[in-house]
């Protein structure tokens, strides 16, 4: 497995931890012959090295990405690749507030949401064969429809937790910042993910982020109204059993994940 970033340091920490075999000193070097390539980079540099790919992928090469938007992305690839390539975007619904190869988890994967956005239906196979070895679920969604669900579940709550941090930083400074507990460092663990990253999503999905800030807004207009009247009890109840459903859903996932996995071990084992 070839690979290739701009700092020789990640380059170099990526061959110590078996996440490349090889590094090169270009883009077009390491899709020079590639059967799949994955272009993980911030997303105003996308259309960079899809020129790279262009310049250096074969025909009938499998290229995705793991961007955080999805419909400038199918835009660029539809501008950008050849047709001799076939393109299928791709995001991950998983990690961390920390970046880098030295923050890398073998285990990140494993029975998150991988969204994909086939512009090839004859590339879809390859990517879903890697989504499954990293024990992923796979979910074909449109490039708009992911956008507007991602900007609700994933951005919305980077930016909220910005403003939270913003609104009382200067309490943080004083008395507000010696009772912080657990709540206040859950809520705003976010925000050590990266600016850079953030940024871009919010210049790509500018629409439908900024849809989901105006619901916010009316709803923190809502609480606001409801603090001294026994009407906000039942707002935090809503609120509550809206979480628990998506809560018993997820595990509902995680446990279907985990019985497919102990088929396939079984079979695996029963076949030898």
């Amino acid at each position: 497995m070839a690979g290739w970033s701009p700092r020789e340091q990640t380059l170099e920490l990526a061959v110590r931890r078996g996440a490349i075999d090889r590094a090169c000193d270009s883009a077009e070097e390491a899709a020079d012959g590639a059967d799949l390539i994955v272009v993980a980079c911030p997303i105003r540099a996308i259309p960079q090295m899809f020129g790279a790919v262009a310049r250096a992928a074969r025909a009938g090469c499998v290229v995705t990405d793991v961007a955080s938007v999805k419909v400038q992305v199918m835009r660029w690839a539809a501008e950008l690749l050849p047709e001799r390539v076939r393109f299928v975007g791709g995001h991950p619904m998983a990690g961390k507030e920390l970046e880098g190869v030295a923050a890398a988890d073998v285990n990140l994967l494993q029975s998150c949401t991988y969204c994909l956005v086939p512009a090839s239906d004859k590339g879809l196979p390859v990517v879903r064969e890697m989504v499954d070895a990293l024990e992923a679920r796979p979910l074909i969604i449109a490039a708009e429809d992911h956008d507007r669900a991602v900007a609700a579940a994933s951005h919305l709550p980077f930016v909220a937790a910005t403003a939270l941090v913003r609104a009382v930083a200067s309490d943080l400074d004083d008395l507000a910042g010696a009772v912080a507990s657990s709540g206040f460092r859950d809520t705003t663990r976010v925000t050590m993910a990266s600016p850079t990253m953030h940024a871009d999503i919010c210049n790509f999905n500018a629409e439908a982020l900024g849809e989901m800030i105006d619901r916010l807004q009316r709803e923190l207009d809502r609480l606001k109204s409801q603090l001294k009247f026994p009407a906000i009890e039942q707002t935090f109840v809503e609120a509550a059993e809206v979480r628990q459903r998506w809560m018993k859903s997820r595990a509902g996932k995680r446990a279907e994940d985990k019985r497919r996995a102990e088929l396939r071990v079984v079979g695996g084992a029963g076949s030898e």
